[in-house]
């Protein structure tokens, strides 16, 4: 991009360029322009001289800002720019600082530093920097044009066309300029407030002029250049002594030595390429006329070492002549002469190895391609007798050379020739005295054994057979027959190894030649490399006879063999191919290795290459490799295996063995790490191809302990002998640690290990530091540093990054698992590091140097990897990153959004960003303030100002900010689906939905308030659905979110996108429901770990929306739509169970189909058959894959299990083969859930951890629910299934389920598992197969299990709770109760025996209402009353067996009922403090009331089994009324409170009881009478209607508001208030029973002799004169509201025989015909109950009541029961077992487990065919009752 003054921004030109991330017309639109070409062209020159009378004209344009005009004059005083140009200098500085445009460059001056002291030395450097930018992009430019695979060289090739007239000249003349400008005065020193910026001018100043050197040598490569630009060039050489003397010397210091070196290489290498002669088209002119210029330097009489190269060089460039070869022998050979003496190979070697020629770019290619012709020129034409050879240095620089492939591939070209075959001189010369000279050949066979594969496989073949035998001739040793000038025969057979390797034949001819070294002898038997390379080896090893030869000459030849032996193995090892003839060297090395390292002085070089060689067979031989080294004590080594991760970081058990002694000894002494390099590439060979976990644990672990604990922390202050070597070094540690970190596959509990002490250290070591300094470099050092570079594309400065972009992901692996090494999230000192609260202090500034990165120009993917880094930051911290930033937010907004709008960014840096500002949404506000543009200060304003009137409009800001992309991406989506597969459109749809997710939907209110927003938003669900995409998802989670949130406030817009999206007609939901369960995009191919699947992660999408739409859609579901839903998940998930490929869509699928299922409940079974069918094959596949499914799988599926049993249950017994397989099944899957349990209960049990004092898994076992799914399934099963008594018996159910409850009754960790156990055992006894547990040691397993444990109610969660055991300990009773209700006299025994054994404790649960007034108090004390109601049908054997808990029981009991009455005297009274201690008692009161009601009913029923008969008291006069002792005091007082333990039992109790249950139930008759609820049609509607039995439907308010006050005589005891609402059967039922019971008590007294009469008539005057509320009621509730229901008149009439009645059988009939009709319609007028006929009698009617009470007592189901509180069940069981029993005590279930709300709504049962019946037993009972008081009170009996 340029700007107005035709100055191009060239930081941000060369970031594009060399990023590679334009396209080809993108960059073209970028480069290819008038401005940009022209600049480049000029160079350094478009940078125009300063004109004083332009700061007038900009001082002019620019008049408010002053500072910045200011700087503009400071700067003018140093360099000499034109006004304008500094000022656009000026405006790229600031866009460089954060970002934009030059156009809006001056907005960033709100957040700069604008004193001179720091904007003048920064634009200072900026500007040297820019012109640095120019010179290598033109050089890039010129360097890559040819370059065919660069997707720009078409583009740079069209601009080199451009600039190419006069280019060479233009460079030449820059670089005039440049050695002749002068350095700025020491002034400026002063002005900058800056020591060193005259020494950064002078170090620019080497940059550019080596710049220009490099882009001059491109060009004179490809181009011929001028005599007359040669000479002047050759003239600027000379004038600054070949870059040796500046005019500047005095700002250099040693430092800047290799900068001055490079610029003289260069200059040479420039010479000697312009030399070369193939461009110069009339080179004896040219000579003739640069002549003067070039031996006027090569003759004076003090020439330096780099005047060897050019005088060799010009040497043979004459001889290319024929004008000037003449002069050869006169003149030139003289230069030849000359240079050999100053050794030029050497000097050329050096230049070779300098930086700025072994960087790996074109330059240095063009270098070694031209020395490499030199060498060639110098064999073909000096070399003829091979004496050049020998010439210091050639062999080195030829085998420096043949290192390159492209040089290695024309030497083989070269050797194929019979002439001219150039360096292959050197190599036959190599031959011909190997192996005598050893070393030549060795050289050179490395330096081709690293030039490639076709180089090696030439190279093999040329080993293999080598030509000639070379020796020092010993005439005793190698008797010759005949003598032919040099040829001779040898006379005998020789072994020139002194072994059989190698042998010489008789007969064999030899050559015998004198040479400097001595007289030699060359055989001519063909032999191998590698045999000669043996027999070094084996002489080095040879202890006994090293007095024979020189053991350090040996060592160096088995150093240069290996060399040769690693670069071909290397180049063989990708094959997976090794040469039997090279498996011997192999082993010989590493016997060199093991001998050697143990010597006193080891070899240090040769160790390195024999370790390179084991490191280069790692890929074939790892575990022989390994088997080798690990008992050298070579390696580091941890003597203890079986330390944890934090004992290894620390150093324990660790041997650092010779890798840490040479490191100590040697290495750093001589600052030379090659060994060590070699170990660590060891490390990484041995981590990347074997997961074998002793390789692992021996080798790889311990390495990682030296890294992190003696390397790492210590590289960058260690000495090094050259700076390069830090950076190897450095680079190894990296990725060593790199690869460690981020291993994902094949793991196993060694790479777990590994990766745990690695993060641990990374997190809590010095290595924290480290690592930090690393990364917090900063951007500009960095720059600084690559300013420094030769070439910025490779080499050093490349890898270097490479390094630090290692080190930023090293951090957020570190950060990303720190998981593994930190189980609470508690702060590590890395994180302190990053996050430090004292700025001052803080010398790192970690997040603002690696956010700095996001300028990076050098490599694309360092911003990128920032990005993420500053987001891994923002998730993981709890602490402000904005306050860390140091920046404003118009700063941040600047520096991270600005860029989204640039089409030249990079797509991944854009991504990056979007992603960072995602994260930043929930977690940090500071910074999504500033990216929302979140100005509160502006917003109080406007409000304060929303009043006053506004002269001018202005702009609007609301799409600032980030909220600017967001609307564009909502007009994209809209407009095109496709499209959605941008990388950034998908970025801002998660950032929605980031918003969404953390509840700030706030910040796109602006956004919002568009009529049409949802309609953009939801527009991708009713396109064509786009694959493998996530918006989807988060589309359906948005939607969730704000149907939650908004509830019933939608926007018109969302709930008309939702009404499209589930209309039925418009096949958008089927089509989104076929697309989600097709799963489309799943693949067998291993997925990214950490990272769910696009279809997983829709599909559970899907299932959190339909789990919210379930709750709050604003629309109403017809069954259409729930079948569209619920059949393909059902149809899935059994498809997924069955193949179970992947537990993750298990759990998904059955958890959607349990939230339908709760939901929807029956609605879910469209097809009821076929769903039973389906939750057969669900039950039958679990309980085969049950123990490979995932425990929330498990969860889901069992409770799918129970609630379908529940609602399916006629289907399911409608099939038997179905209702057996699903037996089956669900004991299977109970039996696995018992062993597991039973598995747990042995191991030790651990203190689970706490979370704000509650336990944090809250998880119900699944043992819990699949026990409440056996529950529901013994409710099924009636006589007919009796068969299914065997498999219970096969299978030992029975045995297991108590096994269980014996072992887990005293656990507390296993309640819930218990009270589930006893719930099934239950169930069990109830149903058909109860049998069994008579045969099973009922007692054996659980009567002392039961004795309560302990309690501790500060024990920890291990500790039982009173409440927890109670619940416990009343299902045991429940479960006993069932038991002798249905097996009686055959289990009675074992209950006495229970009874006996609990007596205390069953006497302390009756009397705990005394103590405890809750629920659970009351249901344990109705437990045990329950059980003692079924006992005392057994009392004699009781008795007998007994009789002291017998008598225990009874006065329990008798107090229990004091207690009862006590507790209903005082909740008649609402100002009781007592019943008023919190708000859940008073929300609790209606059900504790209930309960106590209860309780007070079974204990009547108890006292009255100990109370004669009531009928033979009246009738039988042979009744022995001795035997029955009174249960009664005569006592009328009220019961009052006191404190004895076994309070007496009173007739005033009784009395208190009767008058206010009668209160009780004579508002309930007055409220049914005005609404004609106790008429048989109103009854069917209220129990049709769902309304509350006795009245408890309709609110208490209501009650008392229509109640009669008209009984005036009431109880002194009973006067005040009545009870408060309650069941009225119940209350009737405890009327009935309490009034039986007082009257049997006052007959007995009446009746007995014994009591005087005195008593006698005590008793009949109270009874008369309390009982008046009794009396009152029966007149005016039951005998004279007959008025008002004819259908209730007596007739009275004598006893009547019961019989049959057909009649009432055919109403009973019609009644259920009417009641059928009438649930069909319920508009129409109810009929007529069936009326009684006149005979009816009421004897009839209360033996009827017996009747119906004796069968009450048979078991039945519903009471005993409850459900499982853990899974949602139907009500439907409940509705039918209270329907189709007598009113009792026993018909009001026991609230459920954990609430009790449900006792607020008691439901009344439906209509049956007793229900007349019941109602008129009711109350002809009460007025027989009233008829016996008045007839006791009135009658001496």
């Amino acid at each position: 991009m340029t700007t107005t003054t035709n100055v191009s921004y060239w930081k941000r030109l060369w970031c594009w360029t060399s990023s590679g991330s334009l396209s080809s017309d993108e960059l073209e639109a970028v480069l290819d322009t008038k401005e940009v070409i022209e600049s480049l062209r000029q160079g350094l020159a478009s940078y125009k001289p300063n004109k004083p009378e332009l700061y007038a004209q900009l001082q002019s344009k620019y008049p408010d800002q002053t500072k910045l005009l200011s700087v503009v004059q400071t700067l003018q005083n140093y360099m000499d720019i034109d006004c304008f140009k500094l000022w656009d200098i000026i405006q790229s500085y600031l866009c460089d600082i954060s970002y934009g445009t030059p156009s809006n460059a001056l907005k960033n001056i709100a957040f700069v530093d604008t004193r001179p002291t720091f904007l003048l030395p920064n634009i200072w450097n900026f500007y040297y920097s820019e012109r640095l930018f120019l010179l290598k992009l033109l050089q890039f430019i010129i360097e890559m044009k040819d370059d065919s695979v660069h997707s720009y060289h078409k583009v740079f090739m069209k601009i080199y066309n451009d600039i190419k007239e006069n280019i060479m000249e233009s460079l030449i003349n820059q670089f005039e300029k440049l050695i002749t400008t002068a350095p700025p005065p020491r002034k400026i020193q002063n002005d900058f407030s800056s020591d060193t910026v005259r020494q950064e001018w002078a170090e620019s100043n080497l940059r550019e002029q080596l710049t220009i050197l490099q882009t001059l040598l491109l060009l004179v490569s490809e181009n011929s250049i001028s005599d007359t630009l040669f000479n002047k060039l050759l003239s600027l050489f000379k004038k600054h002594n070949f870059g040796k003397n500046q005019g500047y010397n005095e700002l250099l210091g040693e430092t800047h030595r290799e900068s001055y070196m490079r610029i003289m290489y260069m200059e040479i290498c420039l010479f000697m390429v312009v030399m070369d002669g193939k461009l110069i088209k009339n080179l004896s002119s040219w000579i003739e006329t640069t002549k003067q210029h070039v031996e006027s330097e090569l003759t004076k009489l003090e020439m330096n070492v780099e005047h060897s190269a050019m005088l060799i060089t010009w040497m043979l460039l004459t001889l290319q002549s024929e004008q000037h070869s003449r002069l050869f022998e006169s003149q030139y050979q003289h230069f030849g002469t000359v240079a050999l003496r100053m050794h030029v190979f050497e000097f050329l070697q050096e230049m070779l190895s300098s930086s700025v020629f072994s960087d790996n770019s074109k330059c240095s290619k063009i270098a070694r391609q031209r020395v490499f012709c030199l060498l060639n020129n110098l064999c073909d034409k000096f070399d003829g007798d091979g004496m050049l050879s020998h010439q210091p240095g050639i062999m080195q620089l030829c085998a420096d050379l043949l290192k390159t492939p492209d040089i290695a591939s024309q030497f083989w070209k070269l050797h194929k020739n019979d002439d001219n075959y150039g360096v292959v001189s050197l190599w036959n010369t190599a031959l011909e005295y190997f192996p005598y000279n050893f070393n030549a050949l060795s050289i050179l066979a490395a330096a081709l054994g690293q030039a490639g594969k076709c180089s090696v496989r030439n190279l093999i073949a040329e080993l293999q057979n080598l030509p000639v035998y070379t020796e020092m001739y010993n005439p005793n040793a190698v008797p010759v027959m005949s003598l032919q000038s040099d040829d001779g025969i040898i006379g005998r057979e020789y072994y020139p190894l002194g072994n059989p390797s190698y042998r010489i034949e008789p007969g064999s001819k030899a050559t015998i030649m004198e040479r400097k070294e001595g007289t030699m002898i060359h055989f001519r038997t063909p032999y191998s490399y590698w045999t000669v390379f043996n027999n070094e080896i084996e002489k080095a090893l040879d202890r006994k006879q090293h007095h024979q030869h020189n053991i350090s000459v040996t060592l160096e030849r088995v150093y240069e063999g290996t060399k040769v032996l690693k670069g071909v193995l290397k180049a063989l090892v990708e094959d997976n191919e090794i040469p039997k003839n090279l498996v011997v060297p192999s082993e010989g090395v590493f016997d060199m290795l093991v001998r050697f390292m143990r010597a006193d002085e080891p070899a240090l070089p040769l160790l390195v290459e024999c370790l390179q060689v084991c490191t280069t067979l790692i890929p074939i031989f790892p575990k022989e490799i390994h088997m080798r080294l690990i008992n050298t004590g070579l390696l580091p080594r941890v003597l203890n295996q079986k330390l944890s991760h934090v004992e290894y970081a620390s150093g324990a058990s660790f041997d650092t063995a010779a890798v840490g002694s040479y490191l100590i000894t040697i290495e750093q002494p001589t600052g030379s790490y090659k060994f060590l390099g070699a170990y660590i590439d060891l490390l990484c060979a041995f981590h990347e191809i074997s997961i074998d976990e002793r390789i692992t644990k021996d080798i790889i672990l311990p390495g990682l302990i030296l890294t992190l604990r003696e390397v790492f922390p210590n590289v960058c202050g260690w000495r090094y002998r050259n700076t390069d070597e830090r950076r190897c070094l450095l680079q190894r540690c990296a990725k060593f640690l790199t690869l460690v970190l981020q291993h994902s596959k094949d793991t196993n509990d060694s790479i777990e290990l590994l990766k745990r002490t690695c993060v641990y250290s990374l997190l809590h070591t010095e290595n924290a530091l480290e690592l930090l300094k690393i990364i917090s470099v900063g951007n500009i050092q960095v720059e600084r540093m690559m300013h420094n570079e030769t070439n910025w594309t490779s080499g050093t400065g490349f890898h270097y990054l490479s390094t630090l972009q290692r080190c930023v992901a090293l951090v957020m692996f570190a950060l990303r698992l720190k998981s593994l090494v930190v189980e609470n999230g508690d702060m590590t000192p890395l994180e302190h590091l990053i996050f430090a609260q004292n700025k001052q202090k803080d010398s790192l500034k970690v997040v603002p140097k690696v956010t700095s990165y996001i300028n990076h120009a050098f490599n694309k993917n360092l911003p990128v990897l920032c990005c993420r880094l500053l987001k891994k930051f923002a998730d993981s911290f709890q602490m402000s990153l904005f306050s860390s930033l140091d920046m404003t937010a118009y700063q941040v907004r600047v520096m991270f959004l600005d860029r989204l709008r640039d089409k030249y960014e990079t797509i991944d840096l854009k991504v990056s960003i979007l992603e960072f500002v995602a994260t930043c949404v929930g977690k940090q506000p500071g910074l999504t303030e500033a990216f929302f543009m979140m100005n509160h200060e502006k917003a109080k304003a406007d409000e304060n100002n929303k009043d006053t009137p506004k002269s001018k409009t202005e702009p609007d800001d609301n799409f600032e900010g980030i909220l600017g992309y967001m609307a564009d991406y909502l007009g994209t989506v809209k407009s095109d689906a496709k499209l959605l597969h941008s990388p950034l459109l998908g970025c801002i749809m998660e950032l929605f939905h980031a918003l969404w997710k953390n509840n700030m939907q706030i910040l796109v209110k602006k956004l919002r308030e568009n009529p049409k927003f949802w309609e953009h938003m939801t527009s991708p669900l009713f396109s064509e659905i786009q694959p493998k995409l996530r918006t989807y998802a988060q589309i359906f989670n948005v939607l969730g979110i704000e149907l939650f949130t908004s509830r019933d406030k939608l926007e018109p817009n969302l709930i008309e996108m939702l009404e499209l999206f589930f209309d039925t007609d418009k096949k958008h939901l089927d089509t989104w429901i076929d697309y989600i369960f097709a799963f489309k995009g799943r693949t067998n191919i291993d997925e990214v770990i950490d990272k769910v699947p696009i279809w997983l992660g829709l599909l559970t999408s899907w299932k959190d929306f339909t789990t919210i739409f379930c709750k709050c859609l604003p629309i109403c579901l017809n069954i259409a739509h729930k079948a569209k839903m619920v059949a393909p998940c059902m149809n899935a998930l059994l498809i997924e169970l069955d193949d179970l490929k992947d537990s993750r869509l298990v759990v998904i699928l059955a958890e959607l189909y349990v939230i339908m299922l709760a939901n929807w409940k029956d609605d879910c079974f469209d097809n009821r058959k076929a769903s039973a069918k389906q939750i057969d094959s669900l039950l039958t596949n679990t309980a085969i894959m049950y123990e490979c499914l995932h425990p929330r799988a498990v969860r889901a599926i069992l409770s799918i299990g129970t609630v379908a049993i529940s609602s399916l249950d006629y289907e399911i017994k409608a099939n038997s083969a179905t209702a057996q397989s699903i037996i089956r099944s669900v004991t299977n899957i109970n039996s696995i859930e018992l062993e597991n349990l039973f598995d747990d209960i042995k191991e030790v049990p651990k203190n689970e951890p706490k979370l704000n004092g509650n336990n944090t898994n809250e998880n119900i076992p699944p043992v819990v629910l699949s026990l409440a799914m056996l529950e529901q399934c013994l409710d099924l099963y009636d006589d007919t299934f009796s068969g299914l008594s065997q498999w219970f018996q096969s299978s030992r159910f029975i045995n297991k389920l108590l096994c269980c409850l014996q072992q887990c009754l005293q656990n507390r960790r296993h309640c819930h598992t218990s009270l589930a156990a006893l719930r099934c055992l239950t169930a069990y006894a109830r149903g058909p197969f109860s049998k069994d547990l008579l045969m099973s040691d009922v007692d054996q397993f659980l009567w002392l299990q039961l004795l309560p444990p302990k309690f501790d109610t500060n024990g920890g969660p291990l500790a039982w709770k009173p409440h927890e055991w109670w619940r416990v300990y009343a299902y045991s009773l429940d479960f006993i109760s069932m038991m002798v209700m249905k097996h009686g006299q055959f289990f009675v025994s074992d209950a006495i025996t229970f009874v006996g054994v609990h007596l205390e404790h069953l006497i302390e649960a009756t009397l705990l209402p005394r103590q405890v007034f809750n629920i659970e108090a009351l249901n344990l004390c109705a437990s045990v009353l329950n059980l003692i109601v079924q006992l005392v049908k057994y009392e004699s054997r009781w008795r007998i067996q007994n009789i002291n808990s017998l008598i225990g029981i009874m006065r329990s009991i008798s107090a229990c009922f004091y207690q009862c009455v006590t507790l209903m005297l005082r909740s008649r009274r609402s100002s009781d403090p007592t019943l008023q201690a919190s708000e859940e008692s008073v929300s609790q009161a209606p059900s504790l009331l209930h309960r106590t009601l209860e309780v007070l009913h079974m204990s009547t029923l108890c006292l009255l089994a100990f109370s004669p008969d009531l009928l033979s008291l009246l009738a039988d006069p042979g009744l022995d009324l001795e035997r029955w002792q009174p249960l009664v005091e005569l006592h009328f007082g009220a019961p009052k409170i006191t404190y004895e333990p076994f309070p007496q039992l009173t007739f005033g109790t009784l009395l208190s009881a009767i008058c206010l249950l009668t209160r009780s139930l004579n508002q309930s008759y007055q409220f049914e009478e005005g609404s004609g609820w106790r008429s048989p049609r109103g009854r069917r509607r209220a129990s049709g209607g769902g309304g509350g039995g006795g009245g408890a439907g309709s609110s208490p308010e209501a009650r008392r508001g229509g109640r009669s006050e008209s009984l005036t005589s009431v109880s002194s005891a009973a006067s005040g208030h009545a009870l408060p609402a309650l069941d009225d059967r119940l209350v009737g039922a405890a009327l009935a029973a309490t009034a039986a019971l007082l009257a049997s008590q006052a007959l007995l007294a009446v009746r007995d002799p014994n009591v005087p009469s005195r008593h006698k008539q005590l008793v009949r005057r109270e009874l008369g004169s309390e009982l008046a509320p009794f009396h009152d009621f029966v007149r005016k509730r039951i005998l004279c509201a007959a008025h008002g229901r004819p259908y209730l008149m007596r007739n009275k009439l004598d006893a009547w025989p019961l019989r049959s009645n057909e009649e009432e059988i055919k109403r009973i009939e019609e009644a259920r015909k009417e009641r059928n009709a009438t649930n069909e319609e319920d508009d129409r007028p109810p009929p007529p109950p069936p009326k009684r006929v006149s005979h009816d009698s009421m004897r009839e009617y209360i033996l009827r009541k017996h009747y119906l009470d004796k069968c009450a007592q048979t078991p039945s189901k519903g009471p005993h029961s409850p459900v499982s509180h853990s899974t949602p069940t139907s009500d439907k069981k409940k509705e039918m077992s209270r329907s189709s029993k007598r009113v009792s005590w026993a018909e009001t279930t026991r609230d459920n487990d954990d609430t009790f709300d449900t006792s607020l709504q008691d439901i009344e049962p439906v209509y049956s065919n007793l229900t007349d019946v019941q109602i008129n037993n009711d109350e002809d009972y009460f007025h027989f009752m009233s008829v016996l008081f008045l007839y006791i009170c009135q009658s001496e009996l």
